[in-house]
């Protein structure tokens, strides 16, 4: 990005890879890979199994250090698929399309086990026991985790829109607690969307989400540091990158001093703040990268 009219114009351009896949009879037989016009088919051998889900494809290969499972997503049903998670990719970005999931264990109407999907592995998240961690089944079948936090409360509400026992989560609200000001809090107490509308929508930018607006003007709320994802941010839409971190930024200038790389990959803008932080916009047009769009409250 940019401050002011200078724009970002360093196009380190690469082309991003594409899948096809041949499916016989619900089995997938063969997969090619897609880049600069060219394609070249992977192996497949007794290590590889493939399970088909909508259109997503897991790809689970056997090695001697134990399982690779490589998510591909087809979101447009063009027949081209795109890598979305790969836990054989270890720079901890997101890739295209993904979206954390969970599954709740429920018994007599509480819940009891939490699990989150980690590179296509359902992990198991601990719950504390002393009061600060507590999650309710609400009457329609959501499930809202509430954490006490030394400097406020976080409220997180997760849903299963199909029924298929995997939720999503759906929004979070922070609620500052007598304790707030200074360092170590957020500033909005508005609650943020995972999902988007046609409206004016806050949306949370989580490690693990590939975050999208709507239409209207979005802010796209940063409460992280971490490798963040960023899908539709339009500026001519008047969208605004908004930090809210708790860590003490007061101002853009003073997020400008911590970037240490902005640069183009294909149409993606990837601005770094260190090896372990980095907020990629997707398609953002070199035109529309500036200063200007962001705004820092924390």
């Amino acid at each position: 990005m940019s401050s002011g009219d200078d724009d970002l114009n360093d196009d380190s351009s690469s082309s991003h890879k594409q899948y096809t896949f041949t499916i016989e009879n619900g089995v997938v037989t063969a997969y090619f890979e897609v880049e600069n016009g060219i394609t070249e088919r992977e192996s497949i051998d007794s290590r590889d199994s493939f399970v088909i889900n909508g259109n997503q494809i897991t790809h689970t290969k056997q090695t001697s250090d134990g399982p690779e499972v490589t998510i591909f997503s087809d979101p447009d049903a063009d027949g081209f698929y795109r890598v979305t998670s790969d836990s054989n990719d270890d720079n901890g970005r997101p890739g295209d399309g993904d979206h954390k999931a969970y599954k709740f264990t429920v018994e007599n109407g509480r819940v009891v086990a939490a699990f989150e999907r980690d590179d296509g592995v359902w992990e198991q998240e601990s719950i504390d026991d002393d009061g600060t961690e507590t999650y309710t089944v609400e009457s329609n079948g959501d499930v809202t985790r509430t954490e006490v936090k030394p400097f406020g409360t976080e409220i997180t509400r997760y849903s299963d829109t199909d029924g298929d026992l995997v939720f999503n989560r759906v929004s979070e609200q922070w609620q500052n607690g007598p304790n707030a000001p200074g360092s170590g809090h957020f500033v909005l107490e508005d609650n943020l969307r995972f999902s988007h509308s046609d409206d004016d929508d806050l949306i949370a930018v989580r490690r693990g989400e590939d975050c999208r607006g709507g239409g209207g003007a979005d802010d796209f709320v940063i409460r992280e540091a971490a490798h963040l994802r960023i899908a539709d941010f339009n500026g001519n839409e008047d969208d605004t990158l908004v930090f809210d971190t708790g860590l003490g930024l007061t101002s853009v200038q003073h997020l400008i001093g911590f970037v240490t790389n902005a640069h183009y990959v294909g149409e993606d803008l990837i601005v770094e703040f260190g090896s372990d932080v980095s907020i990629t916009i997707v398609g953002l047009q070199p035109d529309q990268a500036s200063w200007d769009n962001v705004s820092v409250l924390s």
